[in-house]
C-alpha cells in the first residue's frame, strides 16, 4: 500500500475548506476505533492447508449505521500563517497508570523511590492515582545527588492528513495521523490541535495519543481529537507533537502478528469495508489482537479510523483469525492502512509488596 507524503509536526492553517457539516450522528458512531470486545474462551487453532482458524472479529458493541449519503469532502493544506509556531520541547519520560498499579511497584522497575515520584509530579495523596494519568518518571540520582527530572532526546515525530470534521451536535472532530521520521520505535505518543481567531488568539485545544502503542521507524498512527465545545468559527488551527519517547524494550507487545489477504471496498449502504486475516507468524501465543484501520482520501487525508479486537481470548502459535471492520467514512475513500498489535501471553504487571499503597481506580 502506498505510505502518505510528508507534511509538517507544527501546522498552521485556515480550516474554513477543511470542515464539513451535515455529517449523519450514526456516521459518528463509526468513525472513531472503539474496541468491539467480543465472546470469551474461544481458542484460535493453527489451520491446515486453506482452512481460516478463529473466530470472526465483527463487532457487537456498536449497532450497523443506516444508509447514508456519502459527503463531499474536499479539504486542503492548511497555508501559513502569522501565528507563532510552538518550538518542539524534549519530551520527559512518562509512565501511563494502569489498572492495579501502584507507586512501589514502578519505582523499583524504574529504580528511584516512591517519594522521588511523588515529588516530581506534586503527589500529595498516592491513594488518588488514577487509570490513564500520566506521572514523570525521574531520573535516578547521582552518588550524593538530589533527584533530576530527566529531559531525553525528543523522537522525531510529524503530524500529517489533517481534516476536521463537525458533527450535528456542534461538537468537532479533528483526525489526522502521526509519522514517525526517526530511526528508532516510538511510544506514548500524544498529539495537541488548538484553534485560533483571526489575530492568532488561541479559541481552544485538545489532544489525544495515537491508537497504537508503539509506532515504528517510518511508520504512522491515526489519532481523533474530539472538541465537545469548539467555538462557533476559527481562523487558524495548529498541530503540535506533546509527547513521544524512545522504545527501547517491546514490554508486553508480541512483535509476531502479520496483516495478510486483506482487501476493502464501498458497500450497498455506503459504508466501507476491510476484511483480512491476522496470521501469528511466531512460536508464542499472543492475547489482546487488536487491529487498526484507517482510511484516507485521494489527499492522503484521514476520513476514518476504527480499532476492533480480534474476538478471541488466545491467539495460538501459527494460527489466522479473520477481521471484518466497518466503518464510515467523512470523504471519499482512495486506499487504506491496516496495523495489528498483540500482546505476550500470561505478561504480568510488577506485583505490589505486602504493603501495598492503595491502588489506581477508574
Amino acid at each position: 500500500m502506498n505510505r502518505a507524503r510528508p507534511g509538517t509536526m507544527l501546522r498552521c492553517g485556515s480550516p474554513q475548506k477543511a470542515l464539513r457539516r451535515g455529517v449523519p450522528p450514526a456516521a459518528w458512531i463509526l468513525l472513531i476505533g472503539h474496541l468491539a470486545l467480543a465472546g470469551c474462551g474461544r481458542l484460535i487453532q493453527p489451520p491446515t492447508a486453506t482452512t481460516v482458524a478463529g473466530v470472526t472479529a465483527l463487532p457487537t458493541d456498536t449497532a450497523r449505521p443506516t444508509a447514508t449519503r456519502r459527503a463531499t469532502f474536499t479539504p486542503v493544506p492548511a497555508t501559513p500563517s502569522d501565528t507563532p509556531t510552538p518550538t518542539a520541547t524534549p519530551t520527559p519520560v512518562i509512565y501511563v497508570i494502569k489498572a492495579g498499579d501502584t507507586l512501589l511497584p514502578i519505582a523499583r522497575q524504574f529504580g528511584v523511590t516512591v517519594e522521588d515520584i511523588q515529588n516530581a509530579n506534586g503527589i500529595t495523596d498516592p491513594r488518588r492515582l488514577s487509570i490513564g494519568q500520566e506521572i514523570i518518571i525521574p531520573a535516578q540520582p547521582a552518588e550524593g545527588g538530589p533527584t533530576a527530572v530527566p529531559s531525553p532526546t525528543p523522537v522525531a515525530l510529524r503530524i500529517q492528513g489533517l481534516a476536521f470534521h463537525r458533527t450535528p451536535v456542534d461538537s468537532l472532530w479533528c483526525l489526522g495521523e502521526v509519522v514517525n521520521v526517526s530511526g528508532q520505535p516510538a511510544e506514548e505518543v500524544q498529539v495537541q490541535v488548538s484553534l485560533h481567531d483571526e489575530k492568532g488568539q488561541l479559541l481552544a485545544a485538545e489532544g489525544a495519543f495515537v491508537q497504537v502503542d508503539i509506532v515504528p521507524a517510518g511508520e504512522r498512527a491515526p489519532f481523533a481529537i474530539l472538541f465537545t465545545a469548539p467555538p462557533t468559527s476559527f481562523a487558524q488551527y495548529q498541530t503540535q507533537v506533546l509527547g513521544g519517547v524512545p522504545s527501547t524494550h517491546l514490554g508486553p507487545r508480541y512483535p509476531d502478528l502479520k496483516v495478510v489477504e486483506d482487501q476493502g471496498g464501498w458497500q450497498e449502504d455506503e459504508n466501507y469495508r476491510v476484511q483480512g486475516q491476522v496470521h501469528n507468524t511466531g512460536q508464542a501465543d499472543a492475547e489482546r489482537v487488536l487491529v487498526v484501520v484507517t482510511l484516507y482520501d485521494g489527499e492522503d487525508h484521514v476520513v476514518a479510523a476504527r480499532a476492533v479486537s480480534i474476538a478471541a481470548d488466545l491467539f495460538l502459535a501459527g494460527a489466522r483469525a479473520p477481521f471484518d471492520v466497518i466503518l464510515t467514512p467523512v470523504g471519499d475513500v482512495a486506499r487504506y492502512d491496516v496495523q495489528v498489535q498483540g500482546w505476550w501471553v500470561g505478561y504480568q504487571i510488577p506485583e505490589p509488596s505486602e504493603t501495598p499503597l492503595p491502588s489506581a481506580t477508574p
